[in-house]
């Protein structure tokens, strides 16, 4: 069976001789609104105001999508911005205050914010940098541009501006908005947590004066004041010992002071005592003031049954006192040690002691003996309540250091969710100024993570349309169409034409070709299909062209 013969040059040269109609009908409608829309367009023209994005703000992606080139929080925000800056009210506001399309009517609104829209155009400026936790580049968002088409281009650069400030404006009012929330937040946190400090203090306060002497902190001081209660106790039972032997000591001299009786010269001995004294003592000295009268009583004979009793003793005393008392202040340490005597000699008349002093008592060495003794009982009185007191302190502190380890636990538990409130106490006040600092910051306009680094300025030349462009593309696009939709049509026509065709078909050869005959009837058909097909192609350019106008 024979196989078709591929088609020649010839072949279709001479099918576009044939269909040079269709040709025609597609390539002229095609070619003519190139033409016009080249021709005709307005000039647009479009101004551009670039907005830098802090680095803060860019680099930092919201999830791991973000990091592979998926997603970037700048990307979202500037998008999200574009939501919120491009509504029906700022658009109108726009077209109100800049008056950008006088041709709309006021009651179109819905076309003139799908045109405002068109008109409108927010890109994204991306930087390729390489991240350093995958070691592959990424893009990632520095800046974004805002830009805005007119016919007029002063209205193109007052849009564009008034665009560009819009932005900026409702990022500071969002940021300034967040960041306010921000600080009533730690305001109100920082409040109740204040109170919950306040409470927690008191009942620490409450605590600490239920187990004042029992904290764990006073451990130490407990330990150490037992150590010194110890040591004194200790010191003080040793010099019980030593006056307690002194006492017997002089009891035993006392003893046979009186056994030996009177001593003729014990006056003389006193009034010596009494001179040397007076080279040191002033004479109203209490020890002075007692010599004197020791020397008055030996003299005048009042050393028996006189003053020899405690009631006696102690009426002497006091005198010896007031009379010390209008030399010497209370401070004074013979004051101090009358006030100790007198209070010894009280104890011992409120006991029931009767305490006379025998005649030997009278003697100068007696009394001194007697004296000597009184003053050790006194002392060991005071040393012995000095211990009660002392193991009576001793026993508390005991009972403290015993009682602490029960009592640390609950101290603990105060202290630690004290100290705990009172961190985050202070960590929402820091918190709180930073906001409140930040939101100061942000309407001073000091704190703006969008710069503007290119202001609109009003066009020079016109952004579209692309004239030439458009031209050659419309022409390059009606030879293409008209040859494809020619050879199209001659593929799928199933016609016999010339003798090629027959020799192919039949695989005969003609013995001779009838050319086509036209007559006037065969004109004026062609005539009518290409009037048909001119109005036909001027009414579809018109429509092309409307339609294209429209949108443009």
């Amino acid at each position: 069976m024979d196989t078709q013969a591929s088609p020649e040059f010839s072949d279709y040269i001479h099918a576009i001789a044939r269909r040079k109609g269709l040709l025609f009908a597609i390539a002229i409608p095609i070619a003519v609104l190139a033409i016009l829309l080249a021709a005709t367009l307005p000039d647009v023209y479009s101004a551009s105001g670039l907005v830098e994005i802090d680095d803060s703000s860019s680099r930092e992606p919201l999830s791991e999508a973000a990091t592979n080139g998926e997603s970037d929080y700048a990307d979202q925000y500037v998008q999200n911005l574009k939501g919120m800056v491009i509504t029906d009210g700022n658009l109108r506001k726009l077209n109100k205050e800049l008056n950008l399309y006088p041709n709309f009517a006021s009651d179109d609104e819905v076309d003139l914010f799908k045109r405002m829209r068109r008109d409108i155009d927010v890109q994204i400026v991306t930087t390729p940098i390489l991240d350093p936790r995958t070691g592959r580049e990424r893009e990632v968002v520095d800046a974004f541009s805002v830009s805005y088409d007119n016919r007029v281009p002063e209205k193109a650069q007052k849009g564009a501006k008034w665009l560009v400030d819009a932005f900026l404006a409702e990022h500071r009012r969002q940021r300034q908005g967040r960041s306010s929330g921000a600080a009533e937040f730690y305001s109100s946190e920082a409040e109740r947590l204040r109170t919950q400090v306040a409470k927690l203090e008191s009942k620490l306060a409450d605590f600490k004066k239920q187990y004042s002497g029992q904290l764990p902190e006073l451990t130490q001081l407990n330990m150490s004041m037992m150590e010194r209660a110890e040591s004194q106790l200790e010191s003080n039972n040793a010099q019980l010992a030593s006056l307690r032997q002194q006492r017997v000591f002089l009891a035993a001299q006392l003893e046979a002071q009186r056994a030996q009786g009177l001593d003729s010269g014990s006056v003389r001995q006193l009034e010596d005592q009494y001179q040397r004294m007076k080279a040191t003592y002033d004479e109203s000295h209490p020890d002075m003031v007692a010599l004197r009268r020791q020397i008055d009583s030996l003299k005048y004979g009042t050393t028996v049954g006189a003053g020899t009793s405690l009631s006696s003793q102690l009426a002497q005393k006091r005198a010896t006192l007031n009379e010390a008392r209008q030399r010497y202040g209370e401070e004074h340490p013979d004051i101090k040690r009358l006030q100790r005597d007198i209070a010894t000699l009280e104890a011992r008349i409120k006991s029931g002691e009767k305490g006379d002093v025998e005649l030997s008592d009278g003697t100068p060495i007696g009394m001194q003996l007697r004296t000597q003794i009184n003053a050790i009982d006194s002392q060991l009185a005071s040393l012995g309540a000095q211990n009660a007191e002392i193991r009576a302190k001793l026993g508390g502190l005991e009972k403290n250091v015993t009682a602490t380890p029960q009592v640390e636990r609950d101290y603990s538990n105060l202290t630690r969710d004290l100290n705990t409130a009172r961190e985050k106490y202070e960590q929402l006040l820091n918190r709180q100024m930073d906001a409140e600092v930040n939101t100061a910051a942000i309407v001073g306009g000091r704190a703006d993570e969008f710069r503007l680094i290119q202001s609109p300025s009003v066009p020079t030349q016109p952004a579209k349309p692309n004239r030439l462009a458009i031209l050659l593309i419309g022409l390059i696009a009606a030879v293409v169409l008209a040859l494809t939709a020619t050879v199209a049509m001659e593929a799928v026509d199933p016609k016999v034409r010339g003798a090629r065709d027959i020799r192919e078909l039949l695989s005969v050869s003609p013995l001779v070709a009838i050319p086509t005959i036209r007559n006037s009837r065969s004109r004026r058909r062609s005539a009518w299909r290409f009037a048909a097909t001119a109005a036909t192609g001027v009414l579809g350019v018109w429509v092309a062209f409307s339609a294209i106008s429209y949108f443009l």
